[in-house]
């Protein structure tokens, strides 16, 4: 990737500010973020990875190659853009606190996790509440001034005085130094521009009564806030859905510290004038509760019509056909251009949303035509029974309101359930298309599974018979609701309706066929390796196997996809029973052939033996009393090279780390075979018994017990480890990166080994230590020492920039181009918070280093 690429992708000028690259990446990765957690198939999801590897790839070229590499980004988290406050170019820096800071002497920062137009928030340990709240730092141009100060002191003062289950509890304004910044609780989930944004992703309607439930909480918390106060910056961003369901409205009072002209400003530029009313824009003084209202009502618009209001529009029910009338007109009013013409209150607001209406009746001759024909009428529409000629009103005499409002309940959910399933079926296929064809320009490797599931889905579903049956048997259905004949018309929706879901379940199976074909096949190849390697015969099971090889490939040709994925399932379970019923003929042919090379091995190394000692006495003989001290001699030196080995027990562990870089995620679970590990670092001592037994070409100086560096990871893989491999006569190795890390680890979740505190003397890196020789600090729960600090370490995965696609049992994860390896556990020149255990960097192969050392494992 080129700079002008990046520039591209994040949507760069070819000049940019430190502030403008920082808040471009927030926004792409949060923006790739939301789609990738709610792609439809996993497909999908894996273009979004690859998507979000190329930001941080951008980044990482641009952060390089600019001025702004100084500049630390914009946390993903990000929900307010700095673009929100103008007139602020020569003071909009950000504060930047450190994690582990305490201000105040009671918030210990723990780290960022948003950035935006008013300041920073960070994660901080409250030490009096003894759990972890949100802090939000200003920028001091909104505090630089003596009456934007006591503007910001009032206001915020009144939000901790909000109390409500919809409005953020605020805890508190404090100072310290130069910061200003206001304590509240920390919220989990996403905000509202996430959802919305999310759906347009996914091109899906947001739900009306999902919406109504949205606005219905909004309204309860301005109700109450507006006896004290008006927000005046009602928007997406300021609104949170938390993971339990409850809605929480931010940021009340924080417009104020800004200007009318700055907001105004604002809003142009960004989008934010587009929730602020008319009279807000113009820099009244007399803004009220009804500026509230508009902005919900532009909320409420760009919810359902999936655009905002701007200009002259159109009604949501022109827009959007199955918005209520009465919930249309309500939104109208709400966005009067004048306050006096909108509700009241919030209140009003509010009722008039759930209020049920709609146009009024003619005039009918009830009498003559009775009560159950006058409800009949309502439920179907005036128009539509006056014109239909002459109405048979006997007919409807017998039927009941109730029964009449039953039969048309019944066929509008059965409606609806066809609309849903057709909606899907031509989202599917739509997505489908589109995914094929994105795997095949990217050459990406599920290209085959997207082709086999678009294949049959075409020939079974959509090219089949099977929807124009549908369709004539819904034109018929229909045609019976016009003449009121409701049982055979339910008959004909309720099988239409059925054939939808069937159609639907149909596709979404045909979508694990490629893999379940394929694992049947594993199971098949297996039982044939069996039978090739032991010279078996067929069991009666295969039979049974090939019937349902045969049943899967009958179900895929006519469609039956729900079908085929049993029958796969149950010739992969047929196949795998094969396999089991020779295990016994399979363990007896083993046991043979074990004992058999048992007698071999007993035999050669009996031969083995009397060679030897005719070799020994040859030597002895000969006077080679010598050779026999050299070899006594390189015997020790093996032993020192070795060193002490400690067992790593078996296990699995959530490998990765949170944080502001990607090459620690995902964060993902690896289970561990049990192996052996050096209980330190390999020494300078170790490397130099390599040297004098000739296995390692140059030494690396008289340094004894201090770990050895200035060896690269050629120097280790090409001298070291084949010299002790065959002096011992065992298997030494680096680790892989997931071995190193459970090892770091030694049972824990946290950080460092210790805890989540580097503290002092636990480790030898920049300010957390001093010693550097190695066991000079306490060992982990495994008795390992100097996993944390003292020189980085080579491990044998190849370099990849995060951690998607990664193994999940523990192995070294290899790639086509290995000129980059991964290095573990910092260094003594580096800070605390790379010798965490989750802490990743590379090197070039051939490199070495005066920080980078190493350590081997052994299997068990």
């Amino acid at each position: 990737m080129d700079k002008q690429h990046a520039q591209t992708l994040l949507g760069l000028s070819e000049q940019f500010s430190a502030t403008e690259l920082a808040n471009a990446i927030a926004a792409k990765k949060e923006m790739l973020q939301q789609k990738r957690d709610t792609a439809p198939t996993d497909a999908l999801k894996a273009k979004f990875d690859q998507l979000l590897i190329q930001v941080a790839q951008a980044q990482a070229l641009l952060q390089s190659t600019s001025p702004v590499s100084a500049q630390r980004p914009s946390s993903p988290l990000s929900q307010t853009k700095l673009a929100d406050l103008p007139n602020m170019a020569g003071d909009t820096t950000l504060v930047q606190l450190q994690v582990g800071q305490i201000l105040t002497g009671r918030y210990e920062v723990k780290e960022q996790i948003g950035a935006g137009g008013m300041g920073a928030v960070y994660c901080a340990f409250d030490r009096t509440r003894n759990k972890n709240i949100a802090i939000k730092v200003l920028l001091p141009a909104l505090t630089s001034s003596e009456r934007a100060r006591e503007r910001f002191l009032d206001e915020a003062r009144l939000s901790s005085e909000l109390s409500h289950p919809n409005i953020i509890n605020v805890f508190d304004v404090q100072q310290d130094g130069d910061n200003w910044f206001i304590t509240m609780e920390l919220l989990e989930g996403q905000s509202l521009r996430s959802f919305i944004t999310s759906h347009e992703a996914t091109r899906t309607p947001i739900d009306i009564e999902e919406t109504l439930e949205i606005v219905s909480k909004l309204c309860d918390a301005l109700e109450h806030a507006h006896t004290k106060t008006v927000h005046r910056d009602i928007k997406p961003e300021n609104i949170f859905l938390c993971e339990d369901g409850t809605i929480k409205l931010m940021d009340f009072g924080i417009a104020r510290l800004m200007s009318n002209s700055q907001r105004t400003q604002t809003g142009a530029a960004m989008g934010t004038a587009y929730y602020m009313a008319p009279e807000q824009i113009k820099g009244r003084g007399d803004i009220d509760g009804r500026a509230d209202q508009y902005a919900l009502g532009v909320l409420l618009y760009e919810m359902l019509a999936g655009e905002v209001p701007t200009g002259r529009i159109e009604s949501l029910h022109k827009i959007r056909k199955d918005v209520p009338a009465s919930l249309a007109r309500a939104v109208d009013t709400a966005l009067a251009p004048k306050a006096e013409d909108r509700f009241a209150n919030i209140t009003e607001f509010k009722t008039a949303l759930t209020k049920k209406g709609g146009a009024s009746l003619p005039a009918l001759p009830w009498k003559n035509i009775g009560l159950a024909a006058g409800v009949l009428i309502a439920l179907l529409g005036v128009g539509g029974v006056l014109s239909s000629g002459s109405v048979d009103w006997a007919s409807l005499l017998p039927k009941s309101k109730e029964e009449i409002a039953t039969q048309k309940a019944n066929v509008a959910k059965a409606q609806g359930e066809i609309k849903v399933y057709k909606q899907r079926l031509e989202n599917g296929r739509r997505q489908l298309d589109s995914d094929v064809k994105d795997a095949a320009r990217n050459k990406d490797s599920n290209l085959p599974a997207l082709q086999h599931w678009q294949q049959l889905t075409e020939n079974g579903i959509f090219a089949g018979s099977q929807i124009t049956a549908l369709e004539g048997e819904l034109s018929m259905a229909e045609t019976l609701l016009r003449e009121n004949v409701f049982e055979q018309a339910q008959a004909s929706i309720d099988k239409v309706s059925s054939g939808y879901k069937d159609l639907w379940d149909n596709f979404t199976a045909a979508e694990k066929l490629y893999s379940a074909e394929k694992s049947m096949e594993d199971a098949r190849n297996a039982w044939a390796n069996l039978a090739k390697n032991y010279r078996l015969k067929n069991p009666p099971e295969v039979s049974a196997a090939e019937n349902e090889e045969q049943q899967a490939n009958n179900q895929q040709l006519v469609g039956e996809f729900t079908k085929a994925q049993q029958h796969w399932q149950q010739a992969t379970n047929q196949w795998q029973a094969v396999s089991a019923a020779v295990s016994g003929q399979v363990a007896a042919i083993n046991k043979e052939r074990e004992a058999k090379a048992m007698e071999n091995a007993v035999a050669k190394a009996a031969a083995e033996r009397k060679a030897s000692q005719a070799k020994a006495e040859a030597a002895r003989l000969a006077g080679e009393a010598e050779v026999a001290a050299k070899r006594q001699q390189q015997a020790a030196l093996v032993q020192q090279g070795e060193g002490n080995l400690i067992s790593i027990p078996a296990g699995s562990f959530q490998m990765g780390a949170k944080s502001l870089s990607t090459t620690e995620q995902p964060i993902h679970t690896v289970s561990i075979q049990a192996f052996k590990m050096q209980e330190h670092e390999v020494t300078f001592a170790q490397w130099d018994a390599c040297v004098q037994a000739g296995g390692c070409s140059q030494g690396r100086g008289p340094h004894g017990t201090l770990p050895v560096n200035f060896v690269s990871y050629d120097d280790i893989t090409q001298q070291f480890i084949p010299w002790l491999n065959e002096a011992t006569g065992k298997r030494f190795r680096l680790p892989s990166e997931a071995e190193w890390e459970y090892a770091a680890r030694g049972g824990t979740s946290t950080k460092y080994s210790w805890g989540d505190d580097y503290g002092s003397n636990r480790a030898n890196c920049n300010d957390c230590g001093v010693a550097v020789t190695v066991k000079s600090f306490a060992p982990n729960a495994y008795g390992l020492y100097d996993m944390h600090g003292n020189v980085s370490e080579w491990v044998q995965d190849c370099w990849n920039d995060s951690y998607v696609g990664a193994p999940s049992n523990g192995s070294a994860w290899q790639g086509v181009d290995c000129r980059l390896r991964v290095l573990r556990g910092g260094n003594v020149a580096n800070s605390p918070y790379t010798a965490r255990s989750a802490y990743r960097s590379r090197s070039l192969a051939s490199d070495s280093s005066h920080l980078v050392g190493f350590r081997l494992v052994q299997d068990n």
